[in-house]
């Protein structure tokens, strides 16, 4: 009994493994360069990973392109955003100043004139004071 399941059991995988590897032997022998590199894995790592390498530089190249185009994109609603907003309060501010103007413009006014007298007070103190320092050096 163990010779016939032996032969039953061999014509049976016999039979699979034609079944299976008919057609991929029929497509590598329609295919001699992938044929060629199934008989010699080593180069066909080294070409696998030359060209896993190209694709990535293809790959960033083609990110890099579409980068700028994907920020604009991003920023766009920001832009537009800030720019509506920018527009409307220059708008309200514009209009809520100018019946304020005139009274706010003559105290700013007089506030600027104050200020440059006493600067102006306070120079020609120090310019006074560097000439008696400066006559003093000059005799000593």
């Amino acid at each position: 009994m163990g010779i016939l399941t032996d032969t039953f059991a061999n014509s049976w995988g016999d039979a699979a493994q034609g079944a299976l590897l008919r057609p991929v032997q029929s497509w590598l022998a329609e295919h001699p360069l992938l044929g060629w590199l199934v008989g010699h894995p080593l180069w066909a790592l080294g070409l696998g990973l030359v060209g896993l390498l190209l694709f990535a530089g293809l790959w960033s190249a083609i990110a890099r392109l579409t980068e700028g185009f994907w920020l604009s994109l991003v920023k766009l609603p920001f832009q537009l955003s800030g720019w509506i907003f920018g527009a409307v309060s220059g708008l309200l501010v514009r209009r809520w100043a100018k019946p304020h103007q005139l009274a706010t413009g003559d105290d700013r006014l007089s506030e600027i004139v104050g200020r440059l007298e006493t600067l102006q007070t306070e120079q020609e103190h120090l310019l006074a004071e560097m000439r008696e320092l400066l006559g003093k050096k000059g005799e000593g």
